[in-house]
């Protein structure tokens, strides 16, 4: 893929820091290292700043409490919130954590983006908080339920952790949310296959009700290349979570810019023929997720955030 829109955000980034430096960034400083400037990187001590200052305080509360892994660029030095002003991380987090404890917000948003019509959401199945309704970095029982054992495996390392993840109940069902963030990644075509990944995924992709069995096998298959290769391990995670008893069914989303027309391309016309059933599968604009919380005049001081930064 190539990474133009990865650039034209950089890009966007940059004029931002020029045009609302102290009221979206503070007092911070971008990143110099060996006498050259990282300008789309902010230093290590300002990259709270990264983050929407609403949630600053309590995202890093977050974060040490579930003992969850931060995203780190080269960069990055230490185990805090990237300073990179383009990170697909900080963009989710800025996008949906200060909605984390609303529970009628949560339920308008998944409501128009899966076109369903939940009686209520649900609090998080691993977060310990009867008020948390968005799990960041989601995992569960990966080390049974998918065989993903690597030591040190834990949410947001090592292992499958869905970026985002909401639970409603519609009558007796209860629904798995996955949503996959997306901002300005792009990949190569890298086949990832390796004996421990057919060892942990083959099987149950062969009897997955979800995923197609590739006509020339699994091995070497789209599914061991990225983006499908995260795809079908969230797939696999969810379809276990429910033959666990956690939940009936799943409606997984794919959250991608509309400009970032190469990677809503490929999935599209990668994964999405690889499913059963394509209508539990959707690729939405982030900006498009939050048009309930601006039509009801929710949050307008996020939405005015979100506006000059990334919309």
């Amino acid at each position: 893929m190539r990474k133009d829109f990865y650039y034209e955000e950089r890009r966007r980034q940059l004029n931002c820091m020029q045009n609302y430096k102290h009221e979206l960034f503070g007092n911070s400083k971008c990143l110099q290292n060996n006498n050259k400037k990282f300008d789309y990187i902010l230093n290590p001590q300002d990259s709270i700043k990264n983050l929407y200052h609403k949630i600053q305080e309590d995202a890093i509360k977050y974060f040490n409490q579930y003992d969850i892994t931060w995203w780190q660029s080269s960069k990055d030095t230490t185990n805090v919130p990237t300073g990179h002003l383009v990170s697909s991380q900080i963009h989710c987090l800025n996008h949906l954590f200060a909605l984390r404890t609303d529970k009628e917000a949560v339920k308008l948003i998944i409501e128009k983006a899966t076109g369903m019509q939940f009686d209520e959401v649900l609090p998080s199945l691993i977060d310990n908080d009867e008020h948390s309704y968005i799990s960041f970095e989601f995992a569960l029982d990966n080390d049974k339920l998918l065989k993903e054992n690597d030591k040190g495996w834990k949410r947001g390392k090592l292992c499958t952790s869905i970026d985002i993840m909401i639970m409603a109940r519609k009558g007796e069902n209860k629904w798995l949310i996955p949503i996959e963030w997306k901002y300005t990644e792009t990949y190569s075509e890298t086949d990832l296959t390796n004996k421990k990944r057919i060892e942990r995924y083959a099987h149950l992709i062969e009897t997955s009700k979800r995923l197609q069995v590739p006509d020339d096998g699994i091995a070497h298959s789209i599914y061991f290349i990225e983006p499908y290769y995260e795809l079908m391990r969230q797939t696999l995670l969810c379809e276990q979570l429910i033959g666990a008893g956690y939940a009936e069914d799943f409606f997984h989303i794919n959250i991608i810019p509309s400009e970032h027309t190469e990677l809503r391309k490929a999935v599209a016309t990668g994964f999405i023929p690889m499913l059963n059933d394509e209508t539990k599968f959707k690729i939405i604009d982030p900006k498009d997720f939050l048009v309930p919380i601006k039509e009801n005049n929710l949050y307008p001081e996020l939405i005015d955030y979100l506006e000059k930064r990334y919309w």
